[in-house]
């Protein structure tokens, strides 16, 4: 059962319009060389009004996400209003988010994953097979160079190159909500502060490359990989997860951890960024000069 359209429309228009005022000049530093130049105020200001927006857009993409149905509504299959769901359409979404300005991508070319979250994955006869967009089952949006949300795709891929039920169903990482997979963001488990307080990825599609969560506290990648009580993921695989914002498969040597279990959404991969700086920040938490070990 749905909303009617209209009524679903309002109150995308009422969010609209508490977002639009602000929309100018957001989108002013929606450029790497912009944003890197600003103020770490400046910076903060952008990163939390942006994942209150991307809470915004989480939430509506929940009406294109399996598993599907008109059954009852059960808590996380919003978007709902008085427990009915809105029966927001892709154009409604779409538009909505025109109207801050976004464009939508993901819908051309091969599979991305700076552009595209893996949300149903068909498995291939050839078990080396590359990861093939199939689908977009919502669209990805972008601010100029900043990537503001990845496109939901159906893929076809090999099993040694994505594992069916876990580059679909793991754990996926700077998401606040998903419908039928756990997400995995900063604000969760902490109070009414850090639901106001918590940053946006910052990715950036830029003529010189890609900019993977760029932070002002980076932690280098590659001397994270196998120290205690550190990722315990290969170089490869720390990387695919930065990169795809989940697991593709079960870790190399590691026990077969439950998809869903707290262990599979422990990585931590918050402070990782790509191209790696030279060396960790001062606030590196294993090699930082400034970082206050208990």
């Amino acid at each position: 059962m749905s909303t009617t359209g209209s009524s679903a429309q309002l109150l995308l228009d009422a969010r609209a319009a508490e977002a639009l005022p602000a929309s100018p000049e957001r989108l002013a530093a929606a450029s790497y060389d912009a944003f890197t130049a600003q103020s770490a105020q400046e910076q903060d200001l952008l990163e939390c009004e942006l994942h209150a927006l991307g809470r915004t857009a989480d939430a509506l993409a929940l009406e294109f996400q399996p598993p599907y149905g008109d059954g009852p509504v059960q808590d996380g299959d919003g978007p709902v209003q008085d427990g009915v769901r809105l029966g927001v359409s892709r154009e409604e979404f779409t538009a909505f988010f025109a109207r801050l300005g976004m464009t939508e991508v993901g819908a051309a070319g091969g599979f991305d994953p700076f552009l595209h979250e893996t949300a149903e994955l068909v498995p291939a006869e050839d078990p080396g097979a590359p990861i093939e967009l199939l689908d977009v089952l919502w669209p990805g949006l972008v601010f100029g160079e900043l990537l503001f949300a990845r496109a939901g795709v159906r893929v076809r891929a090999g099993a040694r190159v994505a594992e069916p039920g876990r580059a679909d169903a793991s754990p996926v990482y700077w998401a606040f909500r998903r419908r039928g997979r756990r997400p995995v963001d900063l604000s969760q488990g902490w109070g009414s502060d850090a639901q106001g307080s918590t940053s946006h990825r910052m990715d950036f599609r830029t003529a010189d490359g890609d900019r993977l969560n760029v932070v002002r506290t980076p932690e280098r990648l590659s001397d994270h990989l196998d120290r205690e009580n550190s990722c315990r993921l290969t170089g490869a695989e720390a990387e695919e997860l930065l990169r795809h914002r989940c697991l593709l498969r079960r870790p190399a040597g590691q026990p077969e951890p439950v998809v869903d279990s707290p262990e599979a959404a422990d990585f931590w991969p918050f402070d990782w960024t790509l191209p790696e700086p030279a060396a960790c920040s001062p606030d590196c938490r294993d090699h930082g000069s400034n970082w206050q070990r208990p």
